[in-house]
């Protein structure tokens, strides 16, 4: 039997920075514990959030479900970087896959809360 709030799994989650609050709120009134380190950048040069989340195993599949509950993915219209120097031109726009989440979990080995 573990202890109640035994962590042996690190969940690391980047998401977009608009739906940050949303899903640190649902995970906060699920019971989970959440660290928030903001971001930006990638192709989008969007802002982002990682979400740093301790949690027991067990609790795993229902983590994953307000995940998939608030970070749907959608289509939109982007600018594309496109390098111009000289030139004043409207930039291109394309359409992207954005929003969603990148997750990753990995083994605690070791977890001590001072």
């Amino acid at each position: 039997m573990t202890p109640r709030n035994a962590v042996n799994q690190l969940m690391i989650a980047t998401v977009s920075g608009t739906l940050a609050g949303a899903l640190t709120d649902r995970l906060t009134h699920d019971g989970f514990y959440v660290t928030q380190v903001d971001s930006s950048g990638g192709i989008l040069h969007e802002a982002t959030a990682s979400l740093l989340i301790g949690l027991d195993q067990v609790r795993l599949p229902r983590l994953l479900e307000h995940i998939r509950a608030c970070c749907r993915t959608r289509r939109r219209f982007v600018p594309a970087h496109v390098e111009a120097p000289l030139l004043e031109i409207q930039p291109m726009m394309i359409e992207a896959e954005v929003g969603g989440a990148t997750v990753y979990v990995l083994d605690v080995e070791h977890f001590e809360q001072l």
